[in-house]
């Protein structure tokens, strides 16, 4: 019986030092985890504003060309 009480102190140790050491190591891990995420949202605004300035103006400039070739024809 003592066996067993030995066995799960250990255990309930070891797990409660792995649990601080946890605590100890997520702040940085989830504070560079947070800035890959802003990072990434960064990016993918940026592509989304390049993108929308390039469809304008690809849609304006059609869009002269077209009146361009009425006004000739």
């Amino acid at each position: 019986m003592m066996r067993l009480a030995a066995g799960l102190t250990a255990t309930g140790v070891i797990g409660w030092l792995l649990l601080e050491g946890l605590k100890i190591l997520m702040i940085p891990v989830t504070a560079w985890f947070l800035g890959l995420l802003a990072l990434a949202l960064k990016f993918a605004l940026m592509a989304l504003a390049v993108g929308a300035a390039l469809g304008v103006g690809v849609f304006f400039f059609r869009r002269a060309q077209k009146a361009k070739a009425e006004a000739e024809a």
